[in-house]
């Protein structure tokens, strides 16, 4: 036996997840312009994944393993980050790119794949699906109708003949218009 309300729930969660996210991005796009937040995940040695915000944009970026063998006592030195190849003003701030990194003074460089996107488009990707829940909840939520499904209730007072919930609130007399 399956809850009728599960989907609701879940589509509910995944709006709540949304919101969260679409605010986490709101912070970081107002965060871009005073400084970068970088979040660096190393998959192994020279080998990692990187999420940067500035400048109004999210910066993805893959660098792959280093190829060539490094030996003991080479010097290492940390590149900095955001790379930001190709990233332009140019595109929305839009841009797909491969370049390289240099971390060791005698190996060739390390490949590296990344991407922008600006945080406004972001923010409206997220923002969407919330956006159209609360709409949906608010279209519902006229008098004299259903909360559960929106339908109109004035034949029908103790329960809803669409969606067999109970009606909690009284239906309002006949002659009151529902637009």
């Amino acid at each position: 036996m399956t809850d009728p309300a599960r989907p609701r729930r879940i589509s509910a969660l995944l709006c709540a997840a949304s919101a969260a996210l679409c605010i986490a991005i709101l912070v970081l796009w107002v965060r871009s312009y005073r400084g970068c937040d970088v979040f660096l995940q190393e998959r192994g040695p020279r080998d990692r994944l990187t999420l940067s915000s500035e400048f109004g944009l999210l910066v993805f970026e893959v660098e792959w393993p280093q190829p060539a063998t490094i030996q003991p006592g080479w010097s290492y030195f940390q590149n900095p980050l955001p790379r930001r190849f190709g990233v332009g003003r140019r595109n929305l701030g839009f841009a797909a790119y491969v370049g390289a990194a240099r971390h060791y003074l005698l190996l060739p460089p390390t490949e590296l794949w990344g991407i922008s996107i600006p945080h406004w488009f972001a923010f409206l990707l997220t923002a969407t699906p919330p956006a159209l829940w609360f709409a949906r909840r608010a279209q519902r939520r006229r008098p004299g109708t259903c909360p559960e499904c929106g339908y109109d209730l004035r034949a029908s007072p103790d329960r809803c003949p669409e969606c067999g919930a109970p009606v909690r609130v009284s239906a309002p007399p006949a002659n009151f218009p529902i637009f």
